[in-house]
């Protein structure tokens, strides 16, 4: 009976000898020699990573002189940088983007590994850079810089979605590129100008469902007399021979000090066209009215242009030049691309050529009228002067063809990777009649890239005029589910446990115009894509657009 009890307690010291794990920090007396550690180790490995706002249970152990296991052995836990990591016992929690050393000690010995630390999901636009030193008319001597940051306020690198900037306070019109692709998470303005009167102004920034408003700043005047035109771009348009149409501009003096004595010269283009175009003060002090007169008069069909000069005594911006354009529609129209070329997805290194043709008012077609072709944004996408189109890299892009008295576009989405995951619609013609509906079908398309989970929205943004908008979900696999739908923004969810590729359909619009000259976009935002073993695809997933425009 003794020999039997000696190897039942044998038994259970080597189990208590084999069990090791996570423990927080403690003392059980002083050890026996058999229990004095002489070398600790982390069983998680020399590195790990995890993401912003996430934990991680540790486990260590502790070894004897004999190399066995020490039973009960406690631990105490500590990171070298609690602002990167923080240490509840065994368990580590990311907090900012960055590498911290996690330490197991016990007794005299101790173990540690590097936990580096990635940005979380975007949750959250920051202003790095606000906008400051105003004045009107001209840029901003500081540019806005907008950060996408996660919870904890790490930079994600890894977004590039669009944002927008807009007056939040103050009036007045916002000019230069407003619109503006992230890169690196970070969109930096470059040539944001305020017009209007001076005074106190916020500015807005959205991107899909986020949104930050600047601190105030002050819009200064102009130190001197400053000439300020409702614009200073022009156009008239005149059918047939004899036409004349007028336009009027309010002229006035956004500086501190008074305008006076202003005068109006007109200088043409180079050619026979000349005296096409009358203006004139309603008076030489500001405020002023400018009137301008076109005159088709015998002019040919085509397109001609002038410069209208201000000239004010002592104003800085003096001359103020006012483009001014006219066009005499000798009764013909081109069209480039048909009902089904409008609005192309073309990938990277794909080409396209829209159809062109030039037909009078019968619809006979005018053989002795030249197009030319431009791209709008050259680096998406490159035109060839015979119209064939071609994708050079991820954006979208307004193509032109220009006749001399006729113009038109085609409108070319083109997704960062011609095999990655991309958010896309079926639309072909995004240009309707007042009253028709435009049918717009929303497409994840995964492409061969398997695909566990997928968070989208999809955003109506009107520029002018109005119109209303349905929507339905499809019957897809998988599934799309609709979270949503607030302020013309609809979100939308998407997953499967074993993953899927290929093209699915997650939401249906039906778009009606209320009202003519009704301009807007689709935006469709890729807000999160992970494939089946949690890779983040974000990044490399394209977020598109397309136009809406109802003449």
């Amino acid at each position: 009976m003794i020999v039997l009890r000696s190897i039942s307690v044998a038994a259970v010291l080597s189990l208590l000898i084999a069990c090791g794990g996570g423990h927080e920090s403690g003392t059980t007396g002083t050890p026996s020699g058999n229990d004095t550690p002489v070398a600790v180790q982390i069983v998680d490995g020399s590195s790990l990573l995890i993401v912003s706002g996430t934990s991680r249970m540790l486990t260590a152990v502790a070894t004897n002189k004999n190399q066995l296991q020490i039973a009960g052995a406690t631990f105490t836990w500590t990171s070298s940088d609690q602002s990167i990591v923080t240490v509840n016992g065994p368990t580590v929690t990311g907090v900012k983007a960055g590498t911290a050393t996690v330490t197991a000690a016990s007794g005299s010995v101790s173990a540690s590994i590097a936990v580096t630390v990635s940005p979380g999901a975007v949750s959250q636009l920051v202003l790095r850079t606000q906008p400051s030193g105003a004045v009107v008319g001209a840029a901003l001597a500081t540019q806005p810089v907008v950060e996408f940051r996660d919870a904890a306020g790490n930079l994600v690198t890894s977004s590039a979605p669009f944002v927008s900037a807009a007056i939040g306070t103050g009036g007045g019109t916002l000019s230069g590129s407003t619109t503006i692709q992230a890169s690196g998470g970070v969109a930096a303005f470059t040539d944001l100008k305020i017009n209007g009167t001076s005074g106190p102004r916020t500015l807005t920034f959205t991107a899909g469902v986020l949104t930050t408003t600047s601190s105030s700043f002050n819009v200064d005047p102009p130190p001197a007399p400053f000439i300020v035109a409702d614009s200073t771009a022009v156009s008239f348009a005149l059918q047939g021979i004899g036409d004349s149409a007028t336009r009027t501009l309010n002229i006035v003096n956004g500086g501190s000090q008074t305008l006076s004595g202003m005068s109006v010269s007109i200088l043409y283009d180079a050619g026979p066209a000349l005296g096409w175009l009358t203006a004139q003060l309603t008076k030489t002090d500001a405020p002023s009215v400018l009137t301008l007169v076109a005159h088709g008069g015998a002019l040919a069909g085509g397109t001609y242009h002038a410069i209208v000069e201000i000239t004010g005594p002592g104003a800085s911006n003096s001359p103020l030049s006012i483009g001014v354009t006219l066009t005499i529609d000798p009764r013909y129209t081109l069209s480039f691309g048909n009902a089904s070329e409008k609005v192309r997805v073309l990938d990277v290194g794909g080409t396209f050529t829209p159809s062109v043709a030039v037909v009078d008012a019968s619809g006979a077609p005018v053989k002795t009228v030249p197009a030319t072709f431009i791209s709008r944004a050259s680096t998406v996408a490159t035109v060839s002067s015979s119209g064939v189109i071609t994708a050079v890299s991820g954006g979208d892009a307004w193509i032109v063809a220009n006749a001399p008295a006729s113009s038109d576009s085609v409108f070319v989405v083109v997704p960062r990777s011609p095999s990655a995951p991309r958010l896309i619609t079926d639309v072909t013609n995004s240009t309707v009649k007042l009253g028709d509906t435009l049918f717009v079908t929303v497409v994840f398309d995964a492409r061969s890239v398997s695909v566990g989970a997928a968070s989208l929205a999809v955003e109506l943004l009107q520029n002018s005029g109005s119109y209303n908008y349905f929507y339905s979900v499809p019957a897809s696999t998988p599934a799309p589910v609709v979270n949503g739908s607030t302020n013309a923004l609809i979100r939308i969810s998407l997953g499967a446990a074993t993953g899927f590729t290929g093209a699915v359909q997650v939401l249906k619009l039906k778009l009606v115009g209320r009202s003519a000259n009704t301009t807007g976009w689709v935006n469709l935002f890729v807000l999160g894509v992970s494939a089946v073993d949690g890779t983040d695809l974000t990044a490399q997933t394209s977020s598109t657009r397309i136009p809406l425009i109802i003449p």
